[in-house]
């Protein structure tokens, strides 16, 4: 999916074919009835009691469940036809418009200036008749995103790059992009010839995605939710185990085996475990991440990755509220670290069908290549210079008081009927507590003339660059233990989310506070 070298006016002829009320493509019924599928069964842990129970239906009649799914696909199949028999759209008067609506009809316009993102997704079905799904996203918001589920290939792009050259005809000419008036519309001939020259900035290979998922194991999480399937599994390993003439419980048996055996199989047993979970996390770093590319024309970052489902994710330079290079304690290991570019958030983002291949993350960096992108984003940052001030001792207080204190008390009590419980409870206290106090080593915070920066972090540790003409809103509070040592929480409200500094002293959250409220107000630049 590479942006096609056409300038608005050879695209705007291109895309007069689609100025007639018109259906997208018939291949259009695989995505949605997949998308359909995807909503109803994508949150296994919501469904988790479900699944037991057909579980347990398949058991006793497996005839009715065939059934039953049987019915179930057909009335997905029903429903995606009567959603693709009922979905219009046109591109007329540098506008999309779309019908929509089986039981209630809805019509949607969406001018061109008013589109902040064209995201292209290709699935592995799509390729061999060369069609794209295209998302234009006004607001980052689910309600106003719409999609085009099957388009051919060259409009898909065509169509993409219309959008974005009207969008920087109007930022050139100094126009609202909101501004839908006959000024916005004779503008375009000044760009006309315009074409965005993108430079690639960075590429992951096979490599780098295998440390990546070696890294950030997110398989494992799965794992809880598979939890109530677990006895059935093990029952199931039961019957069929012996008959290959393995005898798993007699490697954990005390009564067959010496401690030293059994240790020793429990430790193969989390060994083979922990290597299967890591090969799971290893494949979906691949198939998320294929092919990684990360480019950067004059007013946008784009993203291209994917090894079944290929996607195109762009992000306007206004919409990026900071940058954050994250690097936990395998990342460590392996010396490697992410970059997070963080965009414009708004809660329903998170619902959307694509809210993971929304984001742009470069995997597995090298510190310096690291680095290097952050000086490509933000030149004037000093983040490699700065040095970090630490939060107050005080921040472990509550924690010792609120939760390593009752552990403690808890475990003592608890000692006197069971030695092992009872320790169990004293070394968990413990733990929390030295995880907390390496929290409250990693906390630091550092200010410039442009920049805020915060680190984060247990083991690992987040670095945030977080421009401060972008803030949204500031709190600082401050209770009654924390007054009389003249300490205050800082509370910074980004369009990406917030950023909390715990237990600064009171003279330096004012004095942030001010110059980060005077940076917001007198730098006279956009925060988005």
């Amino acid at each position: 999916m590479a942006e096609p070298h056409t300038s608005v006016s050879e695209a705007t002829p291109a895309l007069d074919s689609l100025s007639q009320w018109q259906r997208v493509s018939p291949i259009a019924l695989l995505y949605l009835a997949l998308r359909l599928f995807k909503a109803i069964f994508g949150n296994v842990s919501y469904l988790a009691p479900v699944l037991i129970v057909f579980y347990q239906g398949i058991q006793r009649q497996p005839r009715a469940f065939l059934l039953g799914v049987l019915v179930l696909l057909l009335l997905l199949v029903v429903v995606a036809l009567l959603r693709y028999w009922a979905f219009r759209f046109r591109i007329i008067d540098e506008t999309v418009e779309i019908r929509s609506g089986v039981l209630r009809k809805a019509q949607l316009n969406l001018p061109f200036n008013r589109i902040q993102n064209v995201r292209l997704q290709q699935p592995l079905y799509y390729r061999p008749t060369g069609h794209l799904c295209v998302h234009l996203d006004t607001a980052g918001s689910k309600v106003q995103e719409a999609q085009l589920a099957a388009l051919p290939e060259h409009l898909a792009q065509q169509l993409q790059h219309a959008i974005y050259a009207k969008r920087q005809a109007l930022a050139s000419a100094g126009q609202p992009l909101e501004s839908i008036d006959d000024i916005a519309t004779r503008t375009e001939p000044a760009v006309a010839a315009t074409e965005p020259t993108e430079t690639l900035l960075c590429r992951r290979d096979i490599g780098d995605l295998v440390l990546y998922g070696i890294s950030n194991n997110r398989v494992i999480l799965a794992l809880g939710l598979l939890a109530p399937f677990y006895r059935p599994l093990v029952d199931m390993l039961n019957e069929k185990l012996p008959v290959l003439g393995l005898d798993i419980s007699g490697w954990f048996n005390p009564a067959q085996q010496s401690w030293f055996g059994v240790g020793l199989a429990v430790l193969a047993t989390a060994m083979f475990f922990m290597l299967l979970i890591t090969l799971g996390s290893i494949a979906l770093s691949v198939i998320s991440y294929y092919q990684f590319r990360l480019y950067r024309t004059q007013d946008r970052y784009i993203r291209r990755s994917g090894l079944f489902t290929r996607h195109e994710i762009s992000m306007t330079l206004s919409r990026l509220q900071w940058v954050k290079l994250q690097q936990d304690w395998l990342d460590k290991l392996l010396g490697r670290c992410n970059l997070h570019y963080e965009q414009m958030f708004s809660p329903l983002e998170a619902m959307q069908q694509n809210a993971g291949h929304s984001k742009i993350m470069v995997p597995a960096l090298h510190p310096d290549a690291a680095a290097q992108l952050l000086y490509e984003a933000y030149p004037q940052q000093q983040l490699a210079k700065m040095a970090l001030k630490g939060v107050n001792w005080r921040y472990l207080i509550p924690s010792a008081l609120f939760v390593s204190l009752p552990l403690l008390v808890i475990s003592l009590l608890l000692i006197r009927t069971s030695v092992w419980i009872g320790s169990f409870g004293m070394l968990l206290s413990a733990v929390v507590q030295i995880l907390l106090w390496l929290r409250w080593r990693k906390f630091g915070y550092a200010l410039d003339t442009e920049f805020l920066y915060i680190r984060q972090g247990v083991i690992g540790a987040d670095y945030y660059c977080v421009p401060l003409h972008k803030l949204q809103q500031l709190t600082l509070s401050q209770h009654w233990f924390m007054r009389r040592a003249q300490l205050q929480h800082l509370r910074c409200v980004y369009a990406a989310g917030a950023l909390n500094i715990p237990y600064m002293p009171q003279a330096d959250a004012q004095k942030l506070a001010d110059y980060a409220l005077y940076q917001a107000q007198a730098s006279g630049k956009g925060w988005m």
